[in-house]
């Protein structure tokens, strides 16, 4: 197959493997049958946060794509305020979490290894 499409409505939301796995996790990588890379779209009810990580045991870097809603990831806890359109990359060694705002939060994560 040259390719697949996946509307991430379709997709059943619950934990992965990731180690931030959450409740709200859309695990859209596995969906499309991707594996260089994981790719998740989390919607985050207002108020809701991700677990705080690192990556130190896996190696891997993450990418934040924030779609809507508003919130802020925190970054060796540092709060940094996040809005729609926002990219946000994270390394391996980095302790991360995301929290929703009032009105929720909306993003894509891609994790992967560096090379």
């Amino acid at each position: 197959m040259a390719y697949k499409i996946v509307d991430p409505a379709t997709v059943a939301t619950g934990p992965g493997l990731h180690p931030a796995a959450s409740p709200f996790d859309k695990r859209v990588s596995e969906a499309l049958g991707i594996s260089a890379f994981e790719v998740y779209k989390v919607e985050l009810p207002p108020e809701a946060e991700t677990v705080r990580h690192d990556h130190l045991d896996d190696g891997v870097e993450d990418l934040y794509f924030i779609v809507s809603g508003d919130g802020w990831a925190f970054v060796d806890d540092e709060p940094v305020p996040l809005q729609p359109g926002l990219f946000v990359g994270v390394t391996v060694e980095s302790a991360r979490q995301l929290r929703a705002g009032s009105g929720g939060l909306s993003f894509v994560a891609i994790c992967g290894k560096p090379h």
